[in-house]
């Protein structure tokens, strides 16, 4: 759901000439650098070495604040369905086999 939010012009004129720049509205712009800042921030807290490090800290914070908010549920955060993970029969290497 959209929000309105006071900024200041310059911040405005700026996202304005970037989101040109970028194809993007000024409203998607404003976002992409508040996600930045997001990532920046994990990073810090997190103590991440790479902009990789700082982008999945950022995925994680906004994926628990999806699922704290209701907007997901915790499933949602999984790389395989529960469903699909529990019909699923892992096959291990012979050499970790017990003989």
């Amino acid at each position: 759901m959209a929000k309105n939010v006071r900024i200041s012009d310059d911040l405005y004129a700026l996202a304005q000439m970037e989101s040109k720049l970028q194809d993007r509205s000024i409203a998607q712009q404003l976002e992409h650098w508040a996600k930045l800042g997001l990532a920046a921030a994990s990073a810090r807290a997190v103590g991440a070495l790479s902009v990789g490090d700082a982008a999945a800290a950022m995925t994680r914070h906004l994926d628990q604040l999806d699922v704290v908010t209701g907007r997901r549920s915790a499933d949602y955060l999984h790389f395989i369905p529960r469903d699909v993970a529990h019909s699923s029969k892992p096959v291990f290497p012979i050499r970790y086999q017990k003989s």
